[in-house]
């Protein structure tokens, strides 16, 4: 049974920080999910020796190894031939696969080189991963004593696409008699670590649940797990509900669903409609509210009005107002909001105006400052932000903040 994992991704560019290793995190995250500790995360580079070394001490420590990389056709790609050299066993060449592979190139119109059939060759007695959507596939094969290697796609949307489709159904296949596992994740805005731990401290978990915490900019995910027998589902919707109420609104989602997927939940619920004046995020918040499938049935469009006299052209911010209080002030994003709304028709407008820096700040109104506004056909606001760091900082928080400030907008929404 299946209790214990080692993560290895491999690859030059990762132990030099050109590429962040986001495979090892999503894997983690659907083992912790099906209850599968992961005992260690190991990164490795494009090194034969180094590389046989990791694969002892990943088959060591864990009865499931799932790596990533190395699988392409060039000549840093080493794993299949290295798997092959550490179990003792030869390479074998899947002709279904070979000629899969020279069927995509031939009607992509890409020139054919041989050395791609290294993506058709396997260690003997592997288990071939389908990758729906690149030419390597992957590949599962026994370490011996029970224990399995699994070898995934490098390219993270390639990974996800093959553990989805067939890791994790063949891992859960592997625990039908494992104990019964309940999971979730909250995830949270408005609350610092130290904050969200403190509001907690009522909840008694006893010896069959766990909390967990990830800080990941400019929120929270509480992730809460409980494995057991007979009781296990009875635990978790208790302790459920009881975060649910500890929390309330500071929860803007559960499951994998972003904020912005919640706001167009809410806004054809309601059947509302949304315009977006932007400043200092240059259109990153229509960005976020259009990559959700299916926007355009409630986002009317927006305007990005970074100098004042766009401000003025477009959004009818009056000029009196920009010199008297400037771009960056309540006054001109009340402007701006009521603007978007009046020339889009909308149901509500939102505007967002500041200094994302790295200059332009000053004594009274220093980086980060933000004003967003609200306005709807019974209730006009604007509110004061400050946030801090890098401007790619300031601006990802800007977006978060105004977009969970609609979302509590829309849940009071009758």
């Amino acid at each position: 049974m299946i209790d214990k994992a080692i993560i290895l991704s491999t690859g030059d560019e990762l132990i030099t920080g050109r590429v962040v290793d986001t495979n090892s995190a999503a894997i983690a995250d659907r083992l912790f999910s099906a209850g599968v500790e992961v005992a260690a995360i190991l990164k490795v580079g494009d090194d034969r020796e180094k590389l046989l070394w990791a694969f002892h001490q990943a088959r060591d420590l864990g009865d499931l190894v799932i790596g990533t990389g190395g699988l392409g056709p060039t000549a840093d790609d080493l794993t299949t031939e290295l798997v092959a050299e550490f179990l003792d066993r030869k390479l074998k060449q899947d002709e279904q696969v070979a000629a899969a592979l020279k069927r995509r190139f031939e009607t992509r119109g890409i020139a054919w080189t041989a050395n791609n059939l290294k993506q058709a060759q396997f260690p003997e007695g592997s288990t071939i991963i389908r990758n729906p959507l690149g030419t390597a596939p992957g590949f599962l094969v026994s370490l011996g004593e029970g224990k399995t290697l699994i070898w995934l796609s490098g390219v993270p949307q390639e990974m996800m696409a093959m553990l989805d489709e067939t890791v994790m159904p063949w891992i859960q296949q592997q625990r039908t008699e494992a104990p019964q596992i309940s999971a979730c994740t909250f995830k949270i805005h408005g609350l610092t670590e130290s904050k969200l731990d403190d509001i907690l401290k009522p909840l008694d978990l006893g010896s069959e649940a766990r909390l967990s915490f990830r800080a990941h900019y400019p929120d929270l995910s509480l992730h809460l797990t409980v494995k057991g027998g007979r009781e296990t589902q009875r635990i978790f919707g208790d302790l459920r509900e009881q975060i649910r109420k500890l929390l309330g609104t500071y929860i803007y989602a559960e499951g994998d669903i972003t904020l912005e997927g919640v706001i167009g939940q809410l806004l054809l619920e309601k059947q509302l409609t949304l315009a977006l004046a932007e400043s200092c995020t240059g259109g990153y918040l229509s960005h976020r509210i259009t990559r959700i499938a299916g926007s355009s049935a409630y986002y009317y469009g927006g305007a990005v009005t970074y100098s004042n006299d766009a401000k003025t052209r477009f959004l009818g911010v009056r000029s009196t107002t920009l010199e008297q209080h400037g771009a960056v002030s309540r006054e001109a994003a009340l402007e701006m909001s009521s603007g978007i709304r009046d020339r889009t028709g909308a149901s509500i407008g939102l505007s967002v105006t500041g200094i994302a820096g790295p200059s332009g700040g000053t004594p009274e109104k220093p980086v980060g400052t933000v004003w967003i506004s609200i306005a709807q056909s019974n209730r006009h606001e604007a509110r004061l932000f400050q946030f801090h760091g890098e401007r790619e900082r300031i601006i990802l928080g800007t977006s978060q903040a105004a977009l969970n400030w609609l979302r509590t907008v829309l849940l009071e929404w009758g």
